[in-house]
C-alpha cells in the first residue's frame, strides 16, 4: 500500500489525519500525508505530528 501523498493535491493543506501503516525504528509510515519530502531542490516541509496527548516534531 503506497502512502496517499495529499501535497500533490492541495499544497496549501494544513492538517489533516491518518492511520500509522508501519513503524520501523525511528521511522513510521502513515496511510497519508501533507508532508512535502523535499528533493530537486525543493526543501521538505518540518511540522508536528500530535497523537493523544503526545506531539513529535518532523
Amino acid at each position: 500500500m503506497a502512502t496517499i501523498e495529499l501535497y500533490l493535491e492541495d499544497s496549501y493543506l494544513k492538517e489533516c489525519s491518518a492511520n500509522i501503516v508501519s513503524i520501523q525504528d525511528r521511522f513510521v509510515v502513515f496511510d497519508q500525508t501533507i508532508f512535502y519530502p523535499g528533493g530537486g531542490g525543493q526543501p521538505c516541509d518540518r511540522g508536528i505530528i500530535k497523537q493523544g496527548d503526545e506531539t513529535y516534531n518532523i
